[in-house]
C-alpha cells in the first residue's frame, strides 16, 4: 500500500531533530530489514532483555538497546508498561511503504533531505560532509555520519552510487520524493531575536549568589568535564530533578540503577558516571557504599527548581561556564572559537567541541544565549543581566594565586613540549621522537629507555617500586609529517609481538593525532592505547602543577583506545583537595593562636567545627582526614605544628611551610645537578 504524501508527518524545526541515523546491525538482509525485524518483536511485546540475532551479522544487542537507538528518530516509545510502537511505525508496517519511512526519518533527523537536495549534482560524501560543517554547523570530524545517510538513501532507491568515481547522484525516484518533504537551508536556521530584551532584572536567590562568589585560584579549580548526564543536554534540568527526587524518597544504588536501566535503557557503566556526575556537581553524596543524600546545596536548589539556579551551581563547580557568557557578550562566537578561548584563556585541558556544546545546550535552556547563525551564539539581554551578579575567572589562565608559587617545571620543561611537537612531524628523523617520549615519561617519573631498532619496542617504560604496583608499557613512537597517524602506519601484530618480548603489561602508541575510526575501533580490539600529543602534553603538565601516584595512571594505560587522562581526574583532586585542607588546618590554628582563652591550643573536633562550613574546601573534612593531617603536620620531618596534651597549635606562619617544603625539594635534585 503506497501512502500519500499529504500522509507524511510534519518536519520538525532544526533544533529538534537529532544529528544521528538508526545506529542498528545491517545484517545480509539490510537495514530495512533488520528494522522490521525489531519492530515486529517490539508490536509481539518482546521481553526487552533478550538478545537480537540477525543474519550476516556478529551483534548481539537486546531488544531494549535497539529501541534506545531507535526512540530518538520516534520510531518507537517507552510506557511504563514497556516500549511501544509510535504511530509512524504502525503505519510503515503494515503498508510497507518504505517512501514513508524515508519521510518519517527526514522529518525528525537533520541534514537527511538536504543531503538529496545537495545531490543535484553528482558529488563524493567528503564534500557532502563539508556542506553539513561549513553551511549548517555541524560539528563532524569524520565523514561517518554523511555514510551512515548514504547507506539508507541508497537502501530506499533515492541514491546511486558510481564505485569506480565515488561519486554519488540522486535518483529519478528521489527527485520526485524531494518534492513531498522539507529542506532546510542554511539561512532558515539562522538564530532568532533574543526574547529576553525587554527584561530589566533578573531573579535568584541570594544562597546562589553566595555559593558561586568564590577564590580566583577556587575558580581556576574547578572541574573540567560536567561528564555523563542521560537524555537530552536541554532537558538536563528535569533529568537531575527526576533523580534528585528518586534519592530523596529514600531510594539506593540499586533502586537508582533499576529505575535508569528500565526507564531509559541506560548501561551500568553509565549510569555509575552519570552518579560520578551528581556528586561533581555537589548536588548529591555517598552516605554508604549504596546509598546517597542530597547535599545541603541541592536541597536550596530543588526548593525552587529554576534552571538558573542550577547553572550557578554548575558554574560554581565547573570551568568554563559564565566565562564563556562573557565571552559571547558582544561578540558571536563559533563552538570551535569558543573551545580554542576556553583552552588558552581558562585552563581547559584540551580544544573540547563537545563540552563547549554541552555548555552552550545548557545555557541556551535558559534562553542566556542565542543561535545567530548556524554555528554562532551571542549573548542574551537575560545573560547580560546574569552576568552582572558575578565575579568570574579572569582571562588569563593562572594555576596559582600569584606567580611566586607556580611550579618552576612549567616552565623549565617547555622546550620539551616544543620538541614533542616538532619531532612527532620529523617523519625523516623517527630517532628523535624516542628521544622526546623517552624524556617525557621521565618527567612523569617513570623509568624508561629508549630502545628501537628492528624487533624491539621504540621506548619502554616501567613504574619503580615494588612488584606488587609496578606495571611496565611497550610504548611505539610514530612521527608523520601530515600530523595524523594513519591506519597503515600501525601494525598491531608488531605491537603484540613487542609487547610479549619485553613482558609489558600494557602496548601504547604515541603520535601527533589519532582521527581515523578503523584504526581507534582497531586499537580498541588490540588492546592498545593512542595517545594523541595533546592529550599527552597535559598529561605532564597537570602532573607537574598537581603529582599523583604513578600507579594511578594505570587506570589511562588499562582503557584501549583513545587515551582518557580524566580517569586520573578524581585522584587529582583528591590531592588538590589535601592541598586546600592543608592550608585551612595551618591558617585554623594560626588564627587562633592570639585567642587568650585556648592560647592556641585545638583538638580536632575544634578543627572540624571550624572548617565544616568553609566556602574554600569542595567538601566538608572528615575528622579522620583532620587528625590525618594534624599527624602529617606534626611529625618530626614536618614539624610545622606542635601537639601538647591537650591539642595541637601552630609553630609557625604558611611561609614557613613552604620554606620547609621547598627545602625538602630542592635535595630531591641536589645529586643530579
Amino acid at each position: 500500500m503506497i501512502i500519500s504524501p499529504k500522509e507524511y508527518p510534519q518536519c520538525l524545526p532544526w533544533d529538534d531533530k537529532v544529528f544521528s541515523m538508526p545506529n542498528i546491525p545491517r545484517g545480509s538482509e539490510g537495514l530495512l530489514c533488520v528494522l522490521r525485524d525489531i519492530l515486529d518483536k517490539v508490536k509481539s511485546h518482546m521481553n526487552p532483555n533478550d538478545k537480537l540475532n540477525f543474519a550476516g551479522s556478529d551483534s548481539k544487542i537486546t531488544l531494549n538497546e535497539a529501541c534506545v537507538r531507535l526512540r530518538p528518530m520516534r520510531l518507537v516509545r517507552k510506557t511504563p508498561d514497556g516500549w511501544v510502537l509510535t504511530k509512524e511505525s504502525e503505519i510503515w508496517l503494515e503498508s510497507g511503504d518504505n517512501l514513508y519511512l524515508a519521510a518519517v526519518l527526514c522529518a525528525n533527523i537533520r541534514f537527511l533531505a538536504e543531503v538529496l537536495y545537495y545531490l543535484d549534482v553528482p558529488r563524493k560524501s567528503n564534500e557532502l560532509n563539508e556542506i553539513a560543517v561549513q553551511e549548517y554547523g555541524l560539528g563532524w570530524k569524520t565523514i561517518s555520519d554523511i555514510n551512515s545517510r548514504l547507506v539508507w538513501l541508497r537502501q530506499f532507491g533515492l541514491v546511486d552510487f558510481q564505485e569506480f568515481s565515488l561519486l554519488y547522484s540522486i535518483t529519478e525516484t528521489g527527485r520526485d520524493f524531494l518534492k513531498n518533504v522539507c529542506v532546510v537551508e542554511p539561512s532558515q536556521i539562522s538564530g532568532k531575536d533574543d526574547e529576553t530584551l525587554g527584561e530589566k532584572t533578573l531573579e535568584i536567590q541570594k544562597w546562589a549568589i553566595d555559593y558561586c562568589t568564590i577564590s580566583q585560584n577556587d575558580l581556576c579549580l574547578r572541574r573540567q568535564s560536567i561528564g555523563y548526564i542521560p537524555g537530552n543536554v536541554c532537558d538536563i534540568k528535569d533529568t537531575i530533578i527526576e533523580y534528585l527526587n528518586l534519592i530523596q524518597s529514600g531510594g539506593d544504588y540499586d533502586t537508582i540503577k533499576t529505575y535508569a536501566m528500565e526507564k531509559c535503557g541506560i548501561a551500568l557503566s553509565s549510569i555509575r558516571s552519570f552518579m560520578s556526575t551528581l556528586v561533581n556537581m555537589n548536588l548529591v553524596k555517598r552516605q554508604t557504599d549504596t546509598l546517597f543524600i542530597l547535599t545541603d546545596t541541592a536541597n536550596m536548589w530543588m526548593e525552587t527548581g529554576t534552571i538558573i539556579e542550577f547553572i550557578c551551581c554548575i558554574q560554581r563547580n565547573f570551568l568554563f561556564v559564565f566565562e564563556l557568557l562573557n565571552e559571547l557578550n558582544g561578540k558571536a562566537l563559533s563552538f570551535k572559537e569558543l573551545a580554542v578561548i576556553g583552552r588558552v584563556s581558562y585552563g581547559l585541558d584540551k580544544v573540547n567541541i563537545e563540552e563547549v556544546r554541552k555548555r552552550i545546550a545548557i545555557l541556551k535552556s535558559a534562553n542566556l544565549v542565542h543561535k545567530v547563525s548556524p554555528d554562532k551564539f551571542i549573548i542574551t539581554k537575560r545573560g547580560q543581566l546574569l552576568l552582572e551578579q558575578f565575579d568570574i575567572q579572569e582571562r588569563k589562565f593562572k594555576d596559582m594565586e600569584n606567580d611566586e608559587g607556580k611550579d618552576a617545571c612549567l616552565t623549565n620543561n617547555e622546550s620539551l613540549f616544543t620538541e614533542l611537537r616538532l619531532a612527532s612531524k620529523d617523519s625523516m628523523n623517527p630517532d628523535r621522537f624516542e628521544w622526546a617520549i623517552k624524556a617525557a615519561f621521565e618527567i612523569l617519573g617513570f623509568k624508561a629507555i629508549r630502545l628501537g631498532g628492528a624487533g624491539k619496542t621504540d621506548v619502554l617504560v616501567h613504574i619503580p617500586g615494588s612488584p606488587k604496583i609496578s606495571f611496565s608499557i611497550a610504548v611505539d613512537a610514530k612521527s608523520t609529517a601530515s600530523g595524523s597517524v594513519s591506519d597503515s602506519q600501525i601494525d598491531f601484530d608488531t605491537l603484540e609481538e613487542h609487547r610479549k618480548k619485553h613482558k609489558a603489561d600494557y602496548s601504547m602508541v604515541v603520535g601527533c593525532a589519532f582521527q581515523n575510526e578503523r584504526l581507534i575501533k582497531r586499537a580498541k580490539e588490540h588492546g592498545v592505547v593512542l595517545f594523541g600529543l595533546d592529550d599527552f602534553e597535559m598529561l605532564i603538565r597537570r602532573h607537574l602543577e598537581v603529582p599523583i601516584k604513578l600507579s594511578s595512571y594505570r587506570k589511562i594505560f588499562e582503557k584501549a583506545g583513545i587515551a582518557d587522562i580524566s580517569l586520573v581526574d578524581d585522584d587529582r583532586q583528591d590531592i588538590v583537595c589535601f592541598g586546600k585542607l592543608m592550608r585551612a588546618v595551618v591558617s585554623c590554628l594560626i588564627a587562633e593562636s592570639e585567642d587568650p582563652e585556648t592560647e592556641g591550643l585545638l583538638v580536632e573536633r575544634d578543627i572540624y567545627r571550624s572548617l565544616r562550613d568553609s566556602n574554600k574546601l569542595n567538601n566538608p573534612p572528615t575528622m579522620e582526614a583532620i587528625s590525618n593531617m594534624l599527624q602529617f603536620l606534626s611529625s618530626p620531618l614536618v614539624g610545622c605544628v606542635e601537639k601538647t596534651r591537650d591539642g595541637y597549635y601552630a609553630t609557625g606562619t604558611l611561609s614557613d611551610v613552604a620554606r620547609k617544603f621547598a627545602f625538602y625539594s630542592r635535595n630531591c635534585f641536589d645529586d643530579q645537578k
